[in-house]
C-alpha cells in the first residue's frame, strides 16, 4: 500500500513538472520579445499568474466535483472527445 501511494506521488509531481515547464517555455517566449530591462517583471509576473490560475482552477474544479454529482462524468466525457479529435487529427486524410 505504501509502495502504491508513493508510486502515485511520483507520478503527480513528474505530471506538475511536465506542465509547469509548459508554462515556463510560453512565459519565456514572451519575455523574450520585451526590451531586456522589462524581462524580470515579465517573467515573475508571468509566473504569478500561472500559479494563481492554476490555485483558482482547482479550487473551483474541486468544489464543483464536490457539490455536482454529474460534473465528473460529463468531465471525463470532453476529455475523452478531446483525446478522440486530437488522435483523429493525427490521422492521414
Amino acid at each position: 500500500m505504501i509502495r502504491s501511494i508513493l508510486v502515485s506521488i511520483v507520478l503527480i509531481a513528474f505530471t506538475d513538472v511536465a506542465l509547469q515547464l509548459d508554462n515556463a517555455i510560453a512565459i519565456s517566449s514572451v519575455a523574450a520579445g520585451v526590451p531586456a530591462g522589462q524581462r524580470f517583471a515579465v517573467l515573475a509576473g508571468g509566473v504569478l499568474l500561472a500559479a494563481c490560475c492554476l490555485l483558482a482552477f482547482t479550487l473551483v474544479g474541486s468544489i464543483l466535483i464536490v457539490r455536482f454529482w454529474w460534473v465528473k462524468p460529463l468531465a471525463g466525457l470532453a476529455l475523452i472527445f478531446i483525446g478522440g479529435r486530437l488522435v483523429l487529427d493525427l490521422l492521414p486524410r
